[in-house]
Parts: C-alpha cells; structure tokens; sequence
C-alpha cells in the first residue's frame, strides 16, 4: 500500500536513505496535513513547494461556502474518538488518521501533548495503529507550542511550522481549533486527499478540506490543486 509507509530504523547508512526516500514519498500527504491543520496560506500560492525536496507544488486553490457538508467518500467509515479534532481520508483505501486532544483526568490538555495523532485501519478490522516513525517524522506528525495562556496551545505539522492553527480548551474536556482559508476562519473537520498511484512514486492530486466557516456556520470546502 503506497501510501502506507513500512520503513523499519535501523543503526546503518541504509536505514537513513530509505528514510529519506519515504519523506519524499510522503510529501504530498504532509501538505494535506498542514492544510487541514493550519490551512492555506493566504493565497494557497501557485508554485509553493509541497514540501522541500518535492517536485510536487501547490497550482491554485478556491474556497467556497456550501448550506451543507459535504461528503467526499461515503462508502468510507467515518472515526467516531474521544475528543477528535479533525481526521484525513485517502482515495487510496478507507484507512484514516485521527487528530484528537489529549486531555488529562482533570479535563484539562496535556502540556506535553496536547493532540495525539494515529490510524484507524478501517481497510481491515478497524482497528487503531500508532503513526510509524517516518510518518510522524516526514507526514503525519503534529506537534504543539505552549503560548502564555495554558489552555491555548500553537499547532502546526512537522513539514510546514511555519504555519500554525490555534487549539483551545473552552472548558474541561472540550475544545475548538481554528484555521484560515484565504481570508475565512474556519473550523476544520476534515480533509481528503487525492491520491494519484500510477508512477514509480505516489503523488497527489488534489487537496479537499472541509470545515466550518465561523462567521456564517456555512460548510466551508477548499479545493487545492496540485502539480
């Protein structure tokens, strides 16, 4: 499975290349991931790099606001976790990863880590997998910063921390994330990656990120072209 990366580390040279040879392979996934998360930067602009390394970049985006959410695949299952914030699907197979906060017993987030991220193998028994190194490493890995409020953390993707999104505790055991689309705030819910497979090397279509819009409540999809 392409996109489904099975790099073990190991002490040696070798180890180092294939981890390499997997980020790249992964770069378009981690664009997905920090659109989602952060969204797009201002104007999504044609020629920013997928990620360093990548000969994949962003050709356009458009965002607009729809009376309902809309559902891309609706054959897939959709991840029902304690506390999730967000989730990504793949044309590829149904197997999903989740974003969710990490709340300690008193309902308040873990400092430490605040959000955990993982699979749901829906494609064989549903079952819940941890991110593999190279996939938190290179794609899927989510980190947080503290900022001077302790129930405000800054949130941003290991490709791309540049960009951040902002994660809130509004009271024990719930929180809100909020991100940007062009000149909207939206809430984002989920996204969905269209994954190209015919050459040597996976790569990636298009980018769908669905939301929330906070100021009309409306769906809110961004449509990111890919190149």
């Amino acid at each position: 499975m392409p996109t489904d990366t099975d790099g073990k580390t190991q002490a040696m040279p070798a180890a180092w290349g294939r981890g390499r040879r997997m980020g790249a392979r992964l770069g378009g996934l981690a664009l997905a991931i920090s659109l989602v998360v952060a969204g797009s930067p201002a104007s999504a602009q044609e020629g920013t790099r997928v990620r360093p390394g990548s000969e994949q970049s962003v050709r356009g985006s458009s965002v607009e606001l729809l009376d309902e959410l809309p559902v891309v695949r609706p054959e897939f299952p959709v991840p029902d976790e304690p506390g999730m914030l967000f989730y990504l699907q793949r044309s590829t197979n149904s197997n999903t990863v989740v974003y969710a906060a990490n709340f300690r017993d008193d309902g308040t987030l873990d400092p430490d880590e605040p959000v955990i991220a993982y699979w749901r193998r829906f494609n064989t028994t549903g079952e819940r997998k941890a991110l593999k190194m190279v996939e938190d490493n290179f794609a899927f890995g989510i980190r947080a910063q503290a900022t001077g409020d302790p129930n405000v953390f800054k949130l941003y993707v290991v490709s791309y921390p540049e960009r951040m999104a902002t994660l809130k505790l509004v009271e024990p055991g719930r929180v809100n994330v909020t991100a940007t689309a062009g000149e909207r705030v939206f809430r984002p819910l989920y996204a969905y990656v269209d994954v190209n497979e015919d050459g040597f090397m996976p790569s990636v279509r298009e980018v769908r990120v669905i939301g929330r819009d906070i100021a009309t409540g409306k769906a809110l999809v961004e449509r990111i072209q890919i190149e």
